[in-house]
Order: C-alpha cells, then sequence, then structure tokens
C-alpha cells in the first residue's frame, strides 16, 4: 500500500532512468500495483509489519540473497520493519548507496523500556544508511534532538511529506460532491467534517468522535465522515459511543479514491497522537479544505495554525471541539482558510517537487556509478 498510495510517481520517474526493483509484500495481490509502470521488476516478499523473530529472520536471509545477486548501486526502504531488515542486508551486501525514508516513529507514543527499544531499533536504521530522508523539518529535528540523526547526514526533500500531492487529481469539484453527498444521503446544507485513516486510537479517532457529539448538540446539520480501514477492531466501539448521535456519521471502508470525499467535504480533522508528515492533509489542503489537527511535528509542517487551519493540542477533546466549533459558525474564516490551504498546497507541495528532487538525489548519489543508469 506505500508503494501504492504514496511512492508510483517517483518510482514511475526513476524507471525512465534507471533499472528499479520493487521488493514488498503484495499479500497475493499483484494488481495493489497496477498504477506502477511495468518496467520495474517486482518481487514479492513477506515482510510482517508486526515482529515475528522466525519469519523476521527468514526475511532478512532472503533480502540478503537478493542483494548479494543483483549488485544494486542503491537501496532505499520506506516503512520501519522493512527499514530495519533492509538496513542490515544491505551494510551485509556491501551495498554502496543506503537509504531510507522515516515518516513518523512507533516509539514517540510509547513509554518505558518499550520505547527504548523501539528507539534503538531507529538508531540502528539511521547508523547502517548511508544517507536518511525525513518527511518533514519538524520530524528531522525532533530526531537530531533525541539522537537518532545528524543534520550533515539527514535531507528533507522540497518542502517535506513523503510523495508530495497529485493536483491534477486533488482538485475541487462540484462534481465530486455532489455524487458522495448523494450516496451517504448527505443534504447540500449540511457542514461535513472528515476524518481519513486508519481507524486506530493514535489517530485521535476517539477524541473526534467525542468532539463532534459535543460540536452537534449545538449546530443542526452536521456530519462527520470517517473513511478508513478499521485495523484494530473499533467500528463497533465507536458506534456504541456516538449513541444517538450514529445518525449523524457515516463510515466508509478504504477508498482509492479519498479526493472524492474530500470534495464532499468541508473541514478536515486528523487529531492524530503521531505523524511523520500528515500528507492526507495537504492532498484535503488542495480540494480547498481547512485543517484542524493535533500540534505535533509533521501536521505542524502541513497545517499553517491561524492560516490553512487550527493546531489543537494532542489528545485534547475540549480543544478540538473548541476548534471544530469556531470553524463551523465562522463561515468567512473556514472559507479564507481553505484558499489559502489550496494556494500553499500548489505552491509548495506538488508531486512533481517532490519526484524531482528525489530522481536529483539518486543522479547525484549515484553519480560515480553508471552501470545501472539504462543507455549508459
Amino acid at each position: 500500500m506505500t508503494a501504492r498510495v504514496f511512492l508510483a510517481h517517483q518510482i514511475n520517474g526513476l524507471v525512465e532512468l534507471y533499472n528499479v526493483t520493487i521488493i514488498t509484500n503484495l499479500n497475493g495481490n499483484r494488481s495493489i500495483l497496477d498504477n506502477i509502470s511495468n518496467k520495474a521488476n517486482i518481487i514479492d516478499l513477506p515482510i510482517e509489519r508486526n515482529i515475528n523473530l522466525l519469519a523476521d529472520l527468514r526475511a532478512l536471509f532472503i533480502l540478503i540473497s537478493i542483494f548479494y545477486k543483483n549488485g544494486f548501486s542503491l537501496v532505499h526502504s520506506v516503512s520501519p520493519k522493512a527499514g530495519l531488515l533492509t538496513s542490515i542486508a544491505a551494510w551485509i551486501s556491501q551495498v554502496p548507496n543506503r537509504l531510507h525514508t522515516f515518516t513518523g516513529q512507533v516509539w514517540v507514543t510509547k513509554e518505558g523500556v518499550n520505547r527504548q527499544f523501539l528507539k534503538f531499533l531507529d538508531k540502528i536504521i539511521a547508523t547502517l544508511n548511508t544517507n536518511v530522508l525525513v518527511d518533514s523539518f519538524s520530524q528531522q529535528d525532533f530526531l537530531i534532538n533525541e539522537g537518532i540523526l545528524s543534520k550533515d547526514l539527514s535531507i528533507v526533500l522540497g518542502n517535506g511529506s513523503i510523495s508530495g500531492v497529485d493536483l491534477k487529481r486533488f482538485q475541487p469539484s462540484k462534481m465530486h460532491r455532489n455524487l458522495i453527498r448523494k450516496q451517504l444521503n448527505i443534504t447540500d446544507d449540511c457542514l461535513v467534517f472528515l476524518f481519513i485513516g486508519r481507524l486506530k486510537k493514535e489517530k485521535g479517532i476517539f477524541e473526534l468522535v467525542e468532539a463532534f457529539k459535543n460540536v452537534r448538540k449545538h449546530h443542526d446539520n452536521l456530519v462527520l465522515i470517517i473513511v478508513g480501514l478499521d485495523e484494530e477492531g473499533l467500528k463497533h466501539e465507536l458506534m456504541l459511543r456516538l449513541e444517538k448521535f450514529i445518525e449523524f456519521v457515516r463510515f466508509v471502508d478504504f477508498t482509492k479514491s479519498p479526493e472524492t470525499y474530500m470534495n464532499a467535504s468541508d473541514i478536515f480533522v486528523l487529531p492524530s497522537y503521531r505523524e511523520g508528515f500528515g500528507s492526507v492533509i495537504i492532498e484535503a489542503a488542495s480540494c480547498g479544505l481547512p485543517s484542524i489537527g493535533s500540534n505535533i511535528y509533521g501536521l505542524s509542517d502541513a497545517i499553517i495554525d491561524g492560516e490553512t487551519g487550527i493546531l489543537v493540542p494532542v489528545k485534547s477533546i475540549k480543544d478540538l471541539e473548541m476548534a471544530m466549533h469556531l470553524l463551523t459558525k465562522n463561515s468567512k474564516m473556514r472559507e479564507e482558510m481553505g484558499r489559502a490551504a489550496n494556494l500553499i498546497a500548489n505552491d509548495k507541495f506538488s508531486q512533481n517537487i517532490l519526484t524531482d528532487s528525489l530522481i536529483s538525489l539518486y543522479i547525484d548519489l549515484l553519480k560515480n556509478d553508471h552501470i545501472k543508469i539504462k543507455g549508459s
């Protein structure tokens, strides 16, 4: 899913210059990468998201074998588990250029030994790679202060984010607005809050539901759309907590067209406990939506507080409720923030900027290794 949702544009640019191989867990579904050029080689490797010692060791040995066999000039990993295994395998295999992208830290919300252990694993990733990408400046500062990274070996591409925004896809559309509202039985006069993300506690989904209930008591014609996979089986509990307000909430499973739901909505909300950047924020911004998000590293790069949206203290239902109430009653502020968000997304976060920056980095790193460049 990471390759499909975030990396396709970059991969499709890289295959025009290099021989590119994607190593990922397809879960038996090759079509998941149908938006990636068939010029890329694909190797299906069952790397599991959670810790599984035997499965992880097997994946590590397979990666080492693949790296030795192919003699890659550069290996680039994304996501914590894949990053750890890839870093070790590429270091053992002596791949000359080892690159990892940090997109947020699991250990930020942990405590005690668990936090220290996961933090240590990130330190291994940073140490074994020759360069490290970070998808936001605030995350880079955090990792430097925590002793994970050094300033000289960490890079933020463009203005941040893992992939930027497809401006042709994420743009205001009255057609999508009307279509989705009709499908979800939402009238034109309703003001719609939108959440898109995995249904996980650390996404602040429970705080959002409680805040929405409180705001809905004071404002008629408010609807909340919740879009995302129910990874932790939370939907039933969320529905119970909503009580009589359940009729004003629409649940939607994973969608390949998040832009349609953004266009059907008026305010985007992401009260997450941790984010590397919050790409969904700038996608919503490109559709003209102001956002309410937690004041944490990552989201503080995606939302300009008071200009493109509102930042609130993490886990604070009261502050989240106040921000939702403010944008509900103040249509002028909502519209001005939406316009500002759209302008900044278009000006600073186009996916072309990120792809061009990544390709330039590859060219710079591989300037002394012409073996893998097509046509050389």
